[in-house]
């Protein structure tokens, strides 16, 4: 049912709510909620300059409330009565304490929301300056792909010079933490592309945390970028069957494309031996069971090693058949649980480290019955990461943005959320592409057939 108008009188506790005004009109973090406290329904009592709305079907029932609401009037009655263990010289100290209290706290409700709306705006423009740098890449991967094809020796150049911008990029905590944001929210058409620079960028993340030197970490960055690229001499349509293909085909797909790989770039001189390994071998596995060569532990090199951890953890966040994708959390969790026999657990510590329980990108149910999307990862307390809240009350001019370690305890994280389990309206709105307002609409973009085809053709 949708919200109704609601008279300040029929107030109580219990019942879902809706603020009409601006999120600066009121303390509450969001505009729509359900009072549970009584200080909560005092507050709203008092407000001014807004119009207020209840969801009967999200509201509790009248009688569920009615002992609480008549709970206070007795007790302060009772005190009236029998003053007992409390004298009244006891009551002024309690009073004087409570408004030095008041008066000592560092920002009120409006000031905090303040902070918060500049928090967004920061956010946002970190977002755009980091996004317009990776963007940059994006294009430039393109072009790299239909050189390394074609077998110009440029296309090893303009790939040396991508995972240079990249390693800038990534060597400040806080640009990573804003690229974690848009490699988590692949766009249409452009899965081929961004799955390479996805496992590129977390690659050198790993690297990086790992202690890799810069010159080292760019040949793994390297072999990263062009890991797939073998799968371009596929036809577009075998491409997009990937995620419905029969175990043969899989098996034949698996142990032909690392191959045509490694042909591709071995054409183009000084291509790095470590990063033609690392395409060679990021489908092998440390068991043995992996391809196409089934090599074993001490056979598979440390940069092959962590890109076949990164690339597991992409594939299995952006499955070709959305509704097999694994949200962040329960992909880390796989790798942890289920690969130790398989992945080198030394990457798969590290990608986790880097990336927290709930990877910045992460969809989230709060306990406050909102959704957000991660923002920042608090490496002090992972729990409680920097998220923005979607709140269907709110303007878009006014986002919200809660830093968890700052609120109280009682405010946090309940689950992780699949996307397709999301509106599209609320996918959208959470979409950081969109809040950076940058990039262009899929539908300027090339469809992703002809893109593949394109390039296959060249």
């Amino acid at each position: 049912m949708a919200f109704v108008p609601l008279h300040t009188n029929a107030l109580r506790l219990g019942l879902y709510i809706k603020i009409e005004g601006s999120w600066f009109s009121h303390p509450f973090p969001t505009n729509s909620f359900k009072i549970e406290l009584t200080k909560d329904l005092d507050t709203i009592r008092e407000l001014t300059k807004v119009k207020l709305y209840f969801d009967p079907d999200r509201s509790d029932p009248e009688i569920a409330h009615s002992n609480c609401t008549e709970k206070p009037d007795r007790e302060q009655a009772n005190n009236i009565r029998n003053p007992g263990e409390k004298s009244s010289d006891e009551s002024e100290p309690d009073l004087t304490t409570d408004s030095s209290e008041e008066d000592a706290s560092p920002e009120n409700p409006i000031q905090r929301k303040i902070a918060q709306h500049e928090a967004f705006q920061v956010y946002q423009e970190h977002l755009q300056a980091v996004g317009g740098q990776f963007q940059e890449v994006v294009q430039e991967a393109k072009q790299v792909m239909q050189d390394v094809i074609s077998g110009r020796t440029r296309g090893l150049r303009t790939a040396e010079k991508i995972v240079g911008e990249l390693y800038e990029i990534l060597d400040i905590a806080d640009n990573s933490r804003a690229l974690l944001n848009l490699i988590g929210s692949n766009e249409p058409n452009e899965e081929f592309f961004l799955h390479a620079l996805n496992v590129c960028s977390l690659s050198l993340m790993v690297g990086q945390d790992l202690g890799l030197s810069r010159e080292d970490a760019e040949k793994l960055a390297l072999g990263a970028l062009f890991h797939d690229i073998g799968e371009l001499r596929f036809s577009a349509e075998q491409l997009l069957r990937k995620g419905s293909m029969s175990a043969f085909e899989r098996k034949n797909f698996l142990s032909t494309h690392p191959k045509f790989g490694v042909e591709m770039v071995e054409k183009l001189p000084n291509f790095p031996y470590e990063a033609i390994d690392v395409i060679c071998r990021h489908h092998e596995r440390l068991n043995g069971s992996g391809f196409p060569a089934g090599k074993k532990d001490s056979q598979i090199s440390m940069f092959a090693k962590i890109v076949m951890v990164v690339d597991e953890y992409d594939e299995l966040c952006h499955h070709p058949d959305p509704t097999k994708s694994l949200i962040p959390s329960e992909a880390l969790s796989y790798l942890y649980v289920k690969c130790r026999h398989t992945l080198w657990q030394d990457a798969v510590v590290s990608l986790i480290s880097q990336l927290g329980v709930y990877p910045p990108g992460s969809l989230v149910n709060l306990s406050n019955q909102k959704i957000g999307i991660v923002t920042s990862v608090n490496l002090a307390n992972r729990l409680r990461p920097v998220i923005l809240v979607y709140d269907e009350s709110n303007s878009s001019n006014e986002p919200i943005i809660l830093n968890l370690s700052e609120e109280d305890e009682t405010l946090s994280i309940v689950s992780a959320i699949r996307p397709v389990d999301l509106s599209p309206r609320i996918r959208e709105c959470l979409n950081p592409r969109r809040i950076i307002s940058y990039f262009p609409s899929a539908s300027s973009a090339e469809s992703g057939v002809g893109a593949l085809n394109s390039l296959a053709g060249s």
